[in-house]
């Protein structure tokens, strides 16, 4: 991504606390630079209003999507909500420019860890009449197989999933509660987070699927302009668009735009739109990934299709495409 210059001090916003997934993939992106600073926030939300409002928060890490369940929608729907809020905005050929724009890309490998605030064995749980269990939402589907095996080695206890803004902060929740007979509270989360919070780590590597990994975005404010670029790297772009819902093959018209301008296009997901804002159910918003390979004047006649193919669009930023993508 784009890198500031070594002695200049940079503020990175990242959801914490200390010892989350998110955590490890700022420090995966800045850690080596000396002047670096990282803030913990305590959503995905929170991330994108510190780097929007802050102006001494440089960056910002969020995650997008995980390669066992797939799209992190909270971060989604943030970038869906920031472009229906810029339409208004909008330049004369339907292109919203946001306020932020993604620069970066990092995977973090997911290695999730049953944690208890106190040193048991795993042997000792079915005592329990209830174990509570806190994790961030998006950790249950990569855990789903585990947690039945476990309620089948603890056949009389019953098993409480409790959502928490992150598995840093489960822990946290799991050693903070209230002790109660009987109950027994734990979390899933990283080794790390355990370390940090002196916790004891009573199973490892939980996952359903090993290999498990979570891919994060670093953006900027689009205002903010160091632009050291690495050279001869591949380059991926982010786009969102909506089609012209009443038209017949509507989307059909914005892919066959893709196909004519040769968009080598690596990913396309989908999310619903306002219907209070639009008025009517049913529509989405499309996010499309594609390799930019093209030179800025075939761009622009590429981006002049999009326009007249798209009810809106917004190129959300281009960056090069991590090496760890390829493992």
């Amino acid at each position: 991504m784009e890198q500031s210059k070594p002695d200049q001090s940079v503020r990175v916003a990242f959801l914490g606390p200390e010892g989350t997934y998110t955590h490890q993939a700022a420090l995966q992106e800045f850690g080596s630079q000396p002047q670096a600073h990282f803030v913990s926030t305590n959503s995905i939300p929170q991330c994108f209003q510190q780097l929007e409002n802050d102006h001494t928060i440089d960056y910002s890490v969020v995650p997008l999507e995980n390669s066992t369940n797939g799209q992190v929608v909270f971060t989604y729907d943030l970038l869906r909500d920031r472009m229906m809020a810029g339409l208004n905005d909008s330049t004369d050929n339907n292109r919203v420019i946001p306020t932020i724009e993604v620069v970066g890309e990092q995977y973090v490998s997911i290695a999730h860890c049953l944690i208890s605030p106190n040193d048991i064995k795993l042997d000792a749980l079915p005592i329990y009449k209830k174990i509570r269990i806190h994790s961030h939402p998006q950790v249950w589907g990569q855990v789903s197989g585990y947690l039945e095996q476990l309620k089948k080695k603890c056949p009389n206890t019953f098993v409480e999933r409790i959502d928490t803004a992150s598995t840093s902060e489960a822990v946290s929740k799991a050693q903070l509660s209230p002790k109660e007979d009987s109950v027994l509270n734990l979390a899933i989360a990283s080794e790390t987070a355990a370390k940090l919070n002196k916790a004891y780590i009573i199973d490892r590597e939980i996952n359903d699927i090993l290999g498990n990994t979570t891919r994060f975005l670093i953006f900027k404010r689009r205002s903010h302009t160091d632009t050291t670029q690495p050279a001869n790297s591949k380059r991926v772009a982010l786009m969102t668009f909506a089609v012209k819902q009443d038209d017949p093959g509507a989307l059909v018209e914005v892919l066959t735009v893709l196909k004519n301008h040769s968009v080598n296009m690596c990913s396309i997901n989908s999310r619903p739109l306002n219907s209070a804002l639009l008025g009517r159910k049913w529509q989405y918003l499309f996010f499309i990934e594609y390799y930019k390979t093209k030179p800025k004047t075939n761009e622009e006649a590429f981006y002049s299709d999009m326009s007249n193919s798209c009810s809106s669009w917004c190129l959300w930023g281009t960056f090069v495409r991590n090496e760890r993508y390829y493992n």
